[in-house]
């Protein structure tokens, strides 16, 4: 689990459980739920995270309507979709930056010892974003080693390699541009 601010900074995470533990399981034994909780029994209202489907619905956490019937609960689930959107971009960036945290390469090291490169990796993030250290995400990156792939074959596979490469480089770089 994280929490981030609208800059992606992390301001919470939580990776004592694997990632087949469901997101309000985490959420419930968080410390993180725990202080927003103990905010609100304070009377300091006004404090709100918003939360996908998989986390509840709560004073200090706000998730979508699992029902859209009307224009109005729509229109909120888009705004909410978009707002929340930070967060999976942070995560994008987290876990691309640090890629000892991607799945294929979890399974080398005992959970024990991911929970803590995570948390180490997430204190490197904020440091990085904090000095404007510039992302270079693999998996959105225009030159991924994979599309480059030399074509085998003839000429013409060769311009239509080309193509592909070029509208996977334009395709990347118009999804970038959209979440600016």
């Amino acid at each position: 689990m994280i929490i981030c601010d609208h800059k992606m900074n992390i301001m919470g995470i939580n990776a004592k459980y694997g990632g087949s533990a469901h997101d309000s399981l985490v959420w419930k034994h968080s410390n993180e739920r725990a202080y927003f909780e103990n905010i609100f029994n304070g009377r300091e209202h006004g404090h709100w995270l918003l939360g996908d489907s998989g986390y509840p619905l709560e004073p200090w956490l706000l998730t979508p309507y699992r029902t859209s019937t009307d224009i109005s609960r729509t229109k909120f689930n888009e705004v909410h979709a978009k707002a929340r959107n930070i967060v999976e971009r942070c995560i994008g960036v987290y876990k691309g930056r640090w890629r000892i945290l991607m799945e294929e390469r979890k399974s080398k090291y005992d959970p024990k010892k991911i929970a803590i490169f995570a948390n180490a990796c997430a204190a490197l993030h904020n440091i990085c974003i904090q000095y404007n250290v510039q992302h270079l995400n693999v998996e959105a990156n225009p030159l991924n080693d994979e599309v480059f792939e030399p074509a085998a074959g003839t000429s013409e596979n060769s311009r239509n390699s080309n193509k592909q490469i070029a509208e996977k480089i334009r395709d990347n770089i118009k999804t970038s541009l959209a979440l600016i």
